[in-house]
């Protein structure tokens, strides 16, 4: 008797969980360092969706064909074991003072450097083909000062047929922004923050490994729930993909981007698994986006049911914080969709703004528009600023309209 008041209460406390509770539990989980960033260094995107299988099945949703997971590969470069810089003997923090570029190639060993700026750069041009490097030298492109947005160009141009030659290093001034590459240059390419470099520098050291991993095998995690009329479907999708890792030491934890995307869908599949809803409802959890969108492209090739069997997709993304509201791609597109959403906030008082975007192709709803899907992409606005970096982790990230958020979501799905 004692424990199964023990299960009935426990039972209790899960089922009184406010979506805010929920989301925090799973974009923590999501983030934390055994899904390793979410991308392709110790199978972390394989992992992440082996997990949100998990959810799917026990929360009772249905698969297609018996499979929740739809295959798919493609070429991604990953920087595998080991990704270290030191200048003039001083050990720089991966990640933090500097980044390796997505489709950087490997480099070992020491090197002399030559500083390339505005007031050498036309004449290291010009001289370039009698210059006689060795395998020894490394390149420092330093673009301030430089305003002209053709001689811009060329100077980016140039440091990419560099890396044929020998390692680049190009300089940011604040903020580093990572990504995921599906090719490779020859050498050694990294980003270093100004405060960490000046021009008597006498020496860099590199020790940077990299794999182009090809035909790598991802998958999307799709699963729905059968309504009262099963006619057509509401898709429900988010990208749970991140950027991985940076060797073995450094991961990108992807917390707002898009743990909590995945978050939100898992917490409206888990309250439509107890609340049946009017229209079939497709939880689509897209692999590949950071890649290129390439998980929802090659879904749109090669549906599970017909297209044009979609009523509405709404895509989540960057749902972590919405002290600002939220920003609705597509809304030019669906007004009358957009004006029901607006109503709906407006009514119930549930965040500060709705605002309306136009279309973008800027995540995984692009390729069900091009298509002739009615879809809108929705991301909240304010709070943090950490993206695509090793800031962006569950601890700061608030979740402060995650309770708001998916009841508007609710309430509008409920009047589609």
């Amino acid at each position: 008797m004692k424990l199964l008041l023990v299960f009935l209460f426990f039972s209790f406390i899960v089922s009184a969980q406010t979506p805010q509770e929920y989301g925090k539990v799973m974009v923590a989980k999501l983030a934390s360092p055994e899904f390793y960033g979410r991308g392709y260094v110790n199978d972390g995107c394989g992992i992440a969706a082996d997990f949100i299988e998990s959810k799917f099945k026990e929360y009772g949703l249905k698969a297609y064909n018996g499979n929740y997971k739809q295959e798919f590969s493609f070429d991604v470069n990953t920087f595998p074991t080991v990704v270290e810089m030191s200048i003039d003997g001083i050990e720089l923090v991966t990640g933090k003072e500097f980044v390796v570029s997505p489709i950087s190639g490997s480099s070992k060993g020491k090197y002399s450097l030559m500083w390339i700026d505005s007031t050498n750069f036309p004449k290291i041009i010009e001289d370039m083909k009698s210059m006689r490097m060795g395998g020894s030298t490394a390149f420092i492109f330093d673009h301030k000062g430089i305003t002209d947005k053709e001689l811009l160009g060329k100077f980016n141009e140039f440091k990419y047929y560099l890396t044929s030659i020998g390692p680049v290093i190009t300089i940011e001034e604040e903020k580093f922004t990572w990504s995921v590459g599906r090719q490779s240059v020859k050498n050694t390419m990294v980003s270093v923050l100004r405060t960490k470099v000046s021009k008597d520098i006498e020496e860099v050291s590199f020790n940077i490994q990299q794999k182009l991993e090809k035909d790598y095998e991802v998958a999307n995690v799709i699963g729905y729930i059968e309504g009262k009329c099963k006619k057509e479907s509401i898709v429900i999708s988010a990208h749970y993909d991140h950027l991985g890792m940076m060797g073995q030491k450094v991961y990108f934890p992807g917390a707002n981007d898009n743990a909590s995307g995945t978050s939100m869908l898992l917490y409206l599949a888990k309250y439509y698994a107890t609340h049946q809803p009017k229209h079939n409802i497709v939880f689509m959890s897209f692999a590949g986006e950071e890649a290129g969108i390439l998980g929802s492209k090659y879904y749109t090739e090669h549906p599970l049911f017909p297209l044009e069997k979609i009523k509405f997709l709404t895509n989540l993304d960057l749902a972590g914080t919405g002290d600002e509201g939220i920003t609705v791609v597509n809304a030019t597109l669906h007004k009358k969709q957009f004006k029901k959403l607006g109503k709906i906030n407006i009514k119930e008082n549930y965040l500060e703004k709705v605002k309306l975007r136009g279309p973008a192709a800027n995540s995984d709803h692009y390729f069900f528009t091009q298509k002739g899907v009615p879809a809108f992409f929705i991301y909240t606005n304010g709070g943090i600023k950490a993206y695509h970096d090793v800031y962006d982790k569950s601890e700061t990230l608030p979740l402060t309209e995650f309770n708001d958020y998916s009841q508007l979501l609710i309430d509008f799905f409920n009047k589609l």
